[in-house]
């Protein structure tokens, strides 16, 4: 028996990496994946411009350094999930997904290997976007006054003492976490509606709206403990780790008095999500022509 499934994962594994492969290549010749980096990098030099007239006194190297992931990371978030989007909903939208399943490769090796992509997107965003960051603000808008050489140094009051190197390292763990529930979401969302701008749409008003829906049940809170666990909450576990500032937000007026209720909603919401998406997708009737 052992000897016999090393072999089938083995193959499992190569036919997910080359769905991948396939649709990270599909991803790349598209005029408007290359769109979102224009985008992405119009909106940095914008926050940068911005914060070069915020620190026109004098310049704080170490708290510019230990943010330049921010907007990169959002960006990241943002973009990634629209691609994520619209790779699933259109092989629906498009009746293509009749030509994928009439191929020897199982339904969940398909989607597993779209998911795959939004993760490698993510990353992808994330570092060009905060080299692209990094490199105009040391080069053209703080005249190479903010360096790497600060990433060693420790961030002022508010940030738990933390140095720049592990404000960076801990954000953005947190961060990817986050992403992995909104990847969840967004799977969920495009598998069991299907059409594309319905999808579309779905997943714009989930990113846009968390933040009026959390605002919105903070009286509700107040009042009825139970009602802080409802999904859109869930993005306050990065939060909790940004800063000091925020981490007492998500004590004071969400009611999370540590970050183990926020974990095990991201991890409890995510796994139904994934496996909703994951038996609809199986079950799903698709008429070949």
């Amino acid at each position: 028996i052992i000897r016999g499934s090393i072999p089938t994962n083995y193959r499992r594994g190569e036919k997910i990496m080359k769905l991948f492969i396939n649709e990270f290549i599909k991803d790349y010749k598209k005029k408007t994946t290359w769109l979102y980096f224009l985008l992405s990098f119009g909106i940095i030099l914008l926050n940068s411009y911005f914060a070069k007239r915020q620190f026109e006194d004098g310049i704080d190297a170490v708290k510019i350094l230990s943010g330049i992931t921010v907007v990169s990371a959002a960006l990241a978030l943002v973009f990634s999930l629209i691609m994520l989007a619209n790779n699933l909903s259109q092989e629906y939208s498009k009746g293509t997904i009749k030509f994928l399943y009439t191929k020897p490769k199982s339904r969940s090796a398909i989607l597993t290997a779209k998911i795959v992509l939004a993760f490698i997107n993510y990353i992808i965003f994330l570092v060009v976007g905060t080299v692209f960051d990094f490199l105009t603000k040391y080069y053209v808008f703080f005249d190479r006054k903010v360096g790497l050489n600060h990433l060693n140094d420790t961030i002022e009051e508010g940030y738990f003492g933390r140095t720049v190197t592990k404000q960076l390292i801990i954000t953005n763990l947190a961060d990817l976490a986050v992403f992995i529930f909104f990847v969840a979401m967004v799977v969920l969302v495009c598998v069991v509606f299907k059409t594309q701008i319905l999808s579309l749409v779905l997943v714009m008003l989930s990113l846009l709206g968390t933040g009026l829906i959390q605002g919105l049940t903070i009286l509700a809170v107040s009042k009825y403990s139970w009602a802080k666990y409802h999904m859109f909450d869930v993005p306050l576990f990065s939060n909790y780790y940004q800063n000091e500032a925020a981490r007492q937000t998500v004590k004071e007026v969400f009611k999370f008095d540590n970050a183990n209720a926020l974990i095990i909603m991201l991890v409890a919401y995510s796994v139904v999500f994934f496996t909703i998406s994951y038996i609809v997708n199986a079950r799903r009737d698709i008429t070949i022509d």
